[in-house]
């Protein structure tokens, strides 16, 4: 994958779709799964951008282990903790974590907790 001329961080802020209920995700879900190699999976608040993508076994077992925790996170009807540029072809997701979702807003607005991209990420922790 290369960088894309817009920018890593552009694309963050770009335009998303929620995700807001079960079937959405299942259909974004699917779609992952089948291109499931060359995705990177960047947790901002924990580690620094990686330098490589997943394999598709890693992917798969990356989506596997999200969705366990999404579930158990999100209520019986809504996901909601899921944004992506298209439902269909996917090529930049935001997860943010189901157990922050909903405070007021204090400070500014947080960072998800994975970002999942075919574009190769950069920081977005300011120094």
């Amino acid at each position: 994958m290369e960088n894309h001329p817009v920018g890593y961080k552009a694309l963050v802020n770009g335009r998303f779709t929620g995700v807001l209920r079960w079937p959405q995700f299942e259909q974004l879900w699917r779609a992952l799964g089948e291109g499931a190699a060359g995705w990177y999976v960047y947790e901002p608040e924990k580690a620094g951008p990686p330098e490589t993508p997943l394999s598709a076994s890693q992917m798969k077992e990356f989506l596997s282990t999200t969705e366990i925790y999404l579930r158990d996170g999100c209520t019986d009807t809504r996901c909601g903790a899921v944004y992506t540029d298209s439902l269909d072809q996917p090529q930049f997701i935001k997860i943010y974590n189901p157990r922050l979702m909903g405070g007021c807003g204090m400070g500014k607005a947080p960072l998800p907790q994975w970002l999942l991209s075919r574009v190769v990420p950069v920081s977005l922790i300011e120094d």
